[in-house]
């Protein structure tokens, strides 16, 4: 079972979590910006405005207006309730894409590692990704889980690794989190049902055995976060002892190429490429925040090409989004599925001039405490921190004064203005 620390660092008008293994690599990035909605958890009472049968997909309305596109299951008898001015029970699933609303899944959940908390539903469910072996191993105890009445729920893949005790801990607190978050509402209208905890409460049920670090802007862990932020926007990723991955997104999917060029295949073949190659793949998934389909172009290389994909999916089991392993293409490319959920890091970062501003903030967070700052911005910046960025200027809570000094250049950067 992985173990993550997790980096939290909470800066003016955001906050940046980096999931870290073991040995200190970052394999998940989670950014933050207080100015926009994070839905992602969180549970709704949502009225249906249109059905598309013929897509098992709904169109639906949140209390604050916000639009949902809600995946309906074929004869799933829950469905059977969806139909136009109906008020149904929704759980944000994945962030807007490509100008798509907000998906959501029917039904209440509450959504951890090792299970997910079906308010409402009743009984113990398996999901398909556990092994037989794991499946029997877990049904043979599942009587004894402490189920409340009016809760159902779902043991995913990372129940396997939990023992009994365990379980019934990690349950115990799903239940307790859902009642303590829960709110009354009047079932016929529109109302958030529980918005899904705080940003560490979430955090914390995403991976296993999590433990927390809080980091200040300008420390060595908040540089560390940098770092992985411009290192996952980069195409090329260097691959230890040589070679390369190649990652990029169309509008349809991801593609992840292995190039073996750098490596010294006539001496070493392609065992060390592919063995690296599994380790940075699975974990620029994560770090990219990739989703949908994604293909990945393999070296034909027998036995090696094999172990790589066995080495990958162990790699997989270990992802909160629990990725499919789909099998080879008559074309040779390795074809994976990640469900979509939180944005795609290239997503996070494609407002620059936001982005600017709150780096430049957290320079100004990291000076010593209640002295005035100047940071030079560009015109974008500062419209940008007068704006929607205002309340994260007075969260900073010292004398803010912006001097537009700065080029409008694509990848411009704010920077402090030191006074002699």
């Amino acid at each position: 079972m992985m173990t993550y620390k997790i980096l939290v660092e909470t800066a003016p008008g955001q906050t940046r979590l980096a999931f870290c293994d073991a040995a200190g690599d970052i394999q998940d990035l989670w950014h933050y910006r207080h100015d926009q909605p994070d839905l992602i958890g969180s549970v709704h009472l949502a009225r249906i405005e249109q059905v598309f049968a013929a897509q098992n997909r709904a169109r639906a309305r949140l209390a604050d207006d916000t639009l949902v596109s809600l995946r309906l299951r074929k004869n799933d008898d829950i469905a059977a309730a969806v139909v136009t001015g109906a008020v149904v029970a929704v759980t944000i699933s994945a962030a807007p894409r490509h100008g798509k609303a907000w998906q959501a899944v029917l039904g209440a959940r509450l959504i951890s590692a090792a299970m997910v908390l079906l308010p409402g539903q009743t009984g113990v469910h398996f999901s398909h990704h556990i092994e037989a072996s794991a499946k029997a191993r877990l049904a043979a105890f599942s009587a004894d889980l402490p189920l409340a009445d009016g809760f159902g729920v779902v043991l995913r893949r990372g129940a396997a690794a939990m023992d009994r005790d365990r379980l019934q801990a990690a349950l115990a607190d799903l239940i307790a989190c859902w009642r303590s978050g829960a709110a009354e509402c009047d079932s016929t209208k529109p109302a958030i049902l529980h918005d899904g905890g705080t940003i560490k409460e979430r955090a914390g049920r995403a991976v296993m055995a999590p433990t927390f670090w809080d980091c200040q802007p300008g420390s060595p862990e908040s540089e560390m976060i940098d770092a992985a932020i411009v290192a996952a926007l980069d195409h090329q990723v260097p691959l230890v002892g040589g070679g390369a991955l190649w990652c990029q997104r169309t509008h349809a999917l991801w593609a992840i190429d292995i190039d073996g060029g750098t490596a010294d295949i006539n001496r070493h073949g392609f065992d060390n490429v592919l063995d690296a190659a599994a380790v940075e793949t699975a974990r620029q998934m994560r770090l990219r925040g990739m989703s949908g389909p994604i293909m990945v172009d393999v070296p034909s290389a027998g036995a090696a090409a094999k172990k790589f994909r066995k080495d990958l999916q162990l790699r997989l089991d270990s992802d909160p989004q629990s990725p499919d392993m789909l099998g080879v293409t008559r074309g040779g490319m390795l074809e994976l599925w990640r469900p979509h959920g939180r944005m795609a890091l290239v997503d996070v970062m494609a407002d620059h001039a936001a982005q600017a501003a709150l780096a430049g903030l957290r320079l100004a967070a990291a000076r010593p405490p209640f002295k005035p700052v100047q940071l030079a911005v560009n015109t974008a910046m500062a419209q940008w921190l007068n704006g929607p960025g205002k309340q994260a200027v007075d969260d900073l809570q010292r004398p803010l004064d912006l001097v537009v000094c700065v080029d409008d250049a694509p990848l411009a950067a704010a920077y402090i203005i030191d006074r002699a």
